[in-house]
């Protein structure tokens, strides 16, 4: 199997799940009011996207032996067209659990949020062996069997996924504020280089219902052992970048600035 057959086969698989996702996306646009029922459904179909893409990817990834540079620039790639066609869904529980604690979005509305992230989650698993049947790829008759992703102690792959969650949610609010055009492939970079740092270790998964589409599907784990290192981990890791961001940093800017204005005074 050559590689660039592998690449196109991917290629044609993430390319029917968009379009099928923006037909999805556009259908609820003009049947739906604006309000919790669409942002719901946006929720749901963007989560499915991700996860299909995601899928695929990390099938490639693990089965082709690709490159380095070649698989990352492939995450990169992926990560800005989902950024561009899933606009302001966030497909991650701990996005949502970023933004309750906040205080920007209300208990019950984050909970059906995630809940329709995981429904998401849950109809790629559906959908993405029905693509793979079409034959697109060689590598899809190989795609029902995976190995865990989860190559280091249950200890420590919790810490890198919270480090992986902790390290975004840090870089995404003290980065200074870009145009729209450029927003994606900020997001992209950042993600990519976490990807770099953490996949050989847990596969920086760092999303709750991403984790429950792809790796929760592997052998090698169980569900509690996967539930303690790609939910918890990750949930703990925005936690703490809340805390950071929100009591820490304010503090230490105060604590910098006061002698200064004694100084003055």
């Amino acid at each position: 199997m050559g590689i660039m057959e592998l690449l196109l086969g991917s290629a044609a698989m993430i390319g029917c799940t968009v379009l099928l996702c923006e037909l999805l996306r556009q259908v609820f646009r003009r049947t739906l009011p604006a309000g919790l029922g669409l942002e719901l459904a946006m929720e749901a179909v963007s989560t499915l996207q991700l996860c299909c893409c995601t899928r695929e990817n990390a099938l490639l990834g693990t089965r082709a032996a690709l490159q380095l540079w070649l698989s990352l620039t492939l995450t990169y790639l992926m990560t800005v067209l989902h950024c561009l066609t899933c606009r302001t869904a966030t497909c991650n529980p701990c996005g949502s659990w970023d933004q309750w604690l906040r205080g920007l979005v209300r208990g019950p509305r984050i909970l059906l949020r995630v809940m329709a992230q995981f429904a998401g989650a849950a109809l790629s698993r559906v959908l993405v062996p029905r693509l793979w049947a079409l034959g697109l790829s060689p590598l899809h008759e190989l795609g029902e069997d995976c190995e865990s992703f989860l190559h280091t102690t249950l200890l420590s792959g919790a810490l890198v996924e919270m480090a992986c969650s902790l390290s975004l949610y840090l870089v995404l609010h003290l980065f200074p504020p870009v145009t729209a055009a450029l927003r994606p492939h900020v997001v992209a970079a950042t993600i990519t280089a976490i990807v770099y740092a953490g996949a050989p270790l847990s596969g920086a998964i760092f999303n709750p219902a991403l984790a429950f589409a792809v790796v929760f599907l592997c052998h090698g784990n169980t569900y509690l052992q996967y539930i303690f290192v790609y939910w918890i981990g990750p949930l703990i890791g925005t936690a703490i970048s809340f805390l950071v961001l929100v009591y820490i940093l304010p503090k230490f800017k105060l604590s910098k600035v006061s002698p200064e204005r004694v100084k003055k005074d």
